[in-house]
């Protein structure tokens, strides 16, 4: 295990568990490229808002329970550490790819409930492509925080 200090505790990754998640959730992964990939087509813009609202809100559900077993098997806080016995990473990266979890279910919730509105109160050609380009963006974001978390399990099985 590797772990980092914090105030009162310390919070300890499991890089082995945190791994297994990852690669337990094909299908979050495969909702994620289809999303990708339907922000890059040239479909109907009914059918792609249709299809956008879909995919969100499954790609919402696959993130909510992918983030709660990672936070429940990947990531635990520990008091009591003996911290001369430990092995540290970079301080605060731990904390930081924990705590961008949070930030990232809140985004992946507000573009999903956009699109449900964008759906129900008509469709607005400029406001779906504003919406496309949101969801780019939070693909970005969360992308650099998969990488994060595939730096920590690396690192941490370095130090191992």
């Amino acid at each position: 295990m590797s772990i980092v200090e914090t105030m009162n505790e310390t919070l300890v990754i499991n890089p082995a568990f945190l791994q297994e998640i990852k690669d337990s959730n094909p299908e979050c992964w495969d909702t994620q490229h289809r999303l990708r990939q339907l922000c890059h087509c040239d479909s109907d813009p009914a059918d792609r808002l249709n299809r956008l609202v879909k995919l969100l809100g499954a790609f919402r559900d696959h993130l909510a329970l992918q983030f709660a077993l990672e936070e429940s098997y990947g990531y635990q806080k520990v008091r009591g550490i003996n911290t001369t016995a430990k092995v540290l990473l970079n301080p605060g990266l731990i904390d930081k790819a924990h705590d961008q979890h949070c930030t990232l279910y809140l985004e992946i919730t507000a573009l999903s409930e956009a699109a449900n509105e964008l759906q129900y109160r008509g469709l607005e050609t400029g406001q779906l492509e504003k919406l496309i380009q949101q969801v780019c963006d939070f693909d970005a974001k969360l992308i650099q925080h998969e990488t994060l978390e595939s730096d920590l399990i690396e690192q941490s099985f370095e130090l191992s």
